[in-house]
C-alpha cells in the first residue's frame, strides 16, 4: 500500500447522508479529489482503479438504501456491475453498466418507477448513463435467476443477438447491493457454459478477428483520419479492449479465477498459460494505457469536456511514444496467441 490510504473511513456513512438529502453533485467532486490524490501520492493505475471502483460501489450502495426505504423489496434484490465494474477498472467517466437479479414477485410499473429513480441518481452522482441501455431501468436487464441465466446463455450462443460490447460485458459481473450468493452462482454456470461449448468460446475469438494493429509497417500510428479526433488514436478500442478480451478469453478456457484483467495475466502467466516476460510486458502494457485514461479522466474534468479515451501520438515526448509501441505489439502478441489457439 506504500502509505496510501484507501477510500477513507467513515466516507459511507457520508454518502449514504448525500444519498438520503439529493445531494449528489458533492459526491463527483469527492470522487475526482480522490483519484488526483491517489496519483499525486503514487498509486498505481492499477491500485487508483480499484479504490476507484471500491468508492462507486459505495455510491451505489447509498443510492439503494436511500431507496430501500420507500421500495422495500429492494433489499431483497441484488445489483450486479458488469464490464469495468465488475472487474474492478473504473476510471473517471466509466458509465453504468448494471442489473438487477429480483428472487420475487414484484408489480412491474413499481419496478420501473424505482428503477428509473436509481439510474437517474447515479447519474447525478457521476455515473453517467450507459449509451447502451445496459442499466436496470431497462427490464432487459433485470429478472429472476433462471430469466437472467437464459438470457445470458442465450446472447453467448447466437450471433444474431451478440452486440459488439456483450461477451466482454456479460462475462464480468460482480454483486454489489444485497446477497452475492446467486450473483456468484449465476457466473459460474455462464463461465461453464462457455468452456464447455465450442461454439460459445469460437464467438468469442472471432471478434479478435478484426483486431488491427495501430501500427504501419514502418512503426507510424495510425490514427483517426477524419472527424474531431483526427491525428488522435482511441486507446480503449484500439488497444486496451483486445487485452482485456483476449486475457478473459484464456482465463476462460484455462479456468482462471480473477475477476481483474491485470491479476488474470498473472494468474496466466504464474500457471504458463503466458510466458513470464510476455506477462510483464502485457502488465506494463495495461498499466500504461489505462494510466493515460485516468489522466484524461481529470483533465477532462479541469477543463469541462465529456470524457474520451483519446492521445494525440504526436503529443508525446519519445519515451511514451516508445511505451505505447510497446503496449501495442504486446496486446497484437497475445491476440495473435488466442487466435493461433494456444492452449485452448
Amino acid at each position: 500500500m506504500n502509505g496510501l490510504r484507501d477510500v477513507p473511513d467513515g466516507l459511507l456513512g457520508e454518502l449514504r447522508v448525500m444519498a438520503r438529502e439529493g445531494k449528489l453533485a458533492g459526491i463527483r467532486r469527492i470522487r475526482l479529489d480522490l483519484v488526483q490524490e491517489w496519483l499525486d501520492r503514487g498509486a498505481t493505475a492499477e491500485r487508483a482503479c480499484k479504490r476507484l471502483t471500491r468508492f462507486n460501489r459505495d455510491v451505489v450502495t447509498a443510492v439503494l438504501e436511500a431507496h430501500a426505504v420507500e421500495y422495500l423489496w429492494l433489499s431483497r434484490c441484488t445489483f450486479m456491475e458488469f464490464g469495468s465494474g465488475g472487474r474492478e477498472e473504473m476510471v473517471p467517466g466509466s458509465d453504468q453498466d448494471n442489473g438487477l437479479l429480483i428472487p420475487i414477485e414484484v408489480d412491474e410499473a413499481e419496478v420501473d418507477d424505482c428503477t428509473q429513480s436509481i439510474v437517474v441518481a447515479l447519474d447525478g452522482a457521476g455515473l453517467s448513463l450507459c449509451d447502451g441501455g445496459v442499466m436496470v431501468s431497462n427490464a432487459e436487464w433485470r429478472g429472476d435467476f433462471d430469466t437472467w441465466l437464459d438470457r445470458l446463455t442465450g446472447w453467448l450462443s447466437n450471433p444474431a443477438e451478440k452486440g459488439p460490447w456483450q461477451s466482454g460485458l456479460i462475462l464480468d459481473f460482480q454483486a454489489v447491493f444485497g446477497a452475492e450468493e446467486e450473483v456468484r452462482r449465476m457466473r459460474e454456470r455462464l463461465w461453464d457454459y462457455v468452456r464447455t461449448k465450442p461454439i460459445a468460446l469460437s464467438l468469442l475469438v472471432r471478434e479478435l478477428t478484426d483486431y488491427r494493429l495501430p501500427l504501419t509497417l514502418f512503426g507510424a500510428f495510425i490514427t483517426e483520419r477524419e472527424g474531431p479526433w483526427h491525428g488522435f488514436l482511441n486507446i480503449k478500442s484500439s488497444v486496451l479492449a483486445h487485452l482485456t478480451n483476449s486475457a478473459r478469453i484464456l482465463a476462460l478456457k484455462h479456468g482462471v479465477h480473477p475477476h481483474n484483467t491485470c491479476d488474470r495475466i498473472r494468474a496466466l502467466g504464474g500457471a504458463g498459460h503466458i510466458s513470464e516476460h510476455h506477462s510483464r510486458s502485457l502488465l506494463d502494457a495495461w498499466e500504461y494505457l489505462q494510466r493515460k485514461r485516468l489522466e484524461i479522466g481529470l483533465e477532462c474534468d479541469r477543463t469541462g469536456l465529456p470524457p474520451h479515451n483519446y492521445i494525440n501520438p504526436a503529443a508525446l515526448d519519445r519515451g511514451e511514444r516508445i511505451r505505447l509501441k510497446a503496449a501495442i505489439h504486446a496486446v497484437e502478441k497475445l491476440v495473435r496467441l488466442v487466435q493461433a489457439g494456444s492452449g485452448l
